[in-house]
């Protein structure tokens, strides 16, 4: 399952708060859902206040043994959204990368490793001229400047050669195609959705031209797009007409002037209707229950889609509550 944040992409996770250490405290899997307990997380996320003349909140993560995970800073306590230099770990206490943030997006030259240590590759990534921030965020532009292999050897030099992707622990391969002048060149294949679908992309200078998935059933999905989110139907901009002229203000709320924003999370589903939905905040319970009525009652939305395959997504929307 996938999540999106709106209008921010972004992990998002359960949190304590622990007001003492002025920290918020995360339970995460591997594979990015969130946990309520200790023993079922991958790893852990404290997330902390920042020092006195600082604006950004320390972020660090440590797998279960105490072993640190990643270093980082965010310019939100929640959604984090990075800013500046983030440093990720392996288990063994090895590095495995550095990156560089603007804004929640990866930008400037990013180094991975292998976990004994040596250089796996280097990537830059080019901040987004487009105005749809979570799309480029979903299809950031990446040239792949160098890739060696385990023994050291040149995959890709100076942007051109083929390169080999692999699974986060090394074990296995995720896909693997031509690199030229540091962009994806013909044809790269590989595997997507945990490993269950298998694809084929035609590429030219980088653009995407056609691609084909095979999903565990043998169905074949066509798309020219790699990557699709999930959305209401007709765009942002119907959507928040539609709460303008739906939400209904809460008569004993609207007379104690309570006001604020309520954070719902709900999935939607591959067929585009909404399930599982909550609120994660609490403001007060009335405006709670009519931003999850106002978001149970909306039309249909469209599926997210990967590699053309409709996908479950959880998204978090907020629905706000101003008093004039």
């Amino acid at each position: 399952m996938y999540r999106f944040n709106f209008p921010f992409f972004c992990l998002c996770c359960f949190f304590l708060t622990a007001s003492a250490q002025r920290q918020n405290t995360y339970f995460i899997k591997n594979n990015g859902n969130q946990v309520t307990q200790r023993d079922s997380a991958d790893f852990i996320r404290h997330v902390i206040e920042p020092d006195q003349g600082t604006e950004l909140y320390k972020v660090k993560e440590f797998y279960l043994d105490g072993t640190v995970r990643s270093t980082g800073f965010s310019s939100k306590i929640d959604p984090q959204v990075f800013e500046g230099l983030r440093t990720t770990f392996f288990p063994n206490g090895n590095l495995k990368e550095t990156a560089h943030f603007v804004k929640g997006e990866q930008t400037d030259t990013t180094n991975s490793y292998y976990p004994d240590g040596k250089l796996y590759h280097t990537k830059v990534y080019s901040l987004s001229a487009k105005e749809d921030k979570i799309k480029a965020f979903m299809d950031p532009r990446v040239f792949i400047l160098t890739e060696k292999d385990q023994n050291g050897k040149d995959l890709v030099k100076d942007g051109n050669g083929r390169y080999i992707g692999y699974t986060d622990d090394f074990k296995g391969i995720t896909e693997t195609g031509q690199v030229k002048n540091g962009q994806h060149e013909g044809v790269w294949t590989g595997t997507s959705n945990q490993g269950s679908s298998k694809y084929s992309e035609t590429y030219a200078e980088g653009k995407l031209i056609s691609g084909e998935s095979t999903d565990k059933n043998m169905v074949i999905y066509k798309y020219t797009e790699a990557y699709i989110l999930p959305g209401f139907k007709g765009g942002t901009k119907k959507f928040y007409r539609y709460l303008a002229s739906h939400v209904k203000y809460p008569p004993n709320c609207y007379k104690a002037r309570i006001q604020g924003v309520v954070k719902i999370k709900f999935t939607i589903e591959k067929d585009g209707n909404l399930t599982n939905i909550t609120a994660i905040n609490s403001v007060h319970p009335d405006l709670a229950a009519e931003a999850i009525r106002v978001i149970r009652d909306s039309p249909e939305w469209e599926p997210g889609k990967i590699r053309g395959e409709p996908v479950k997504v959880v998204y978090n929307i907020p629905v706000s509550f101003n008093l004039q």
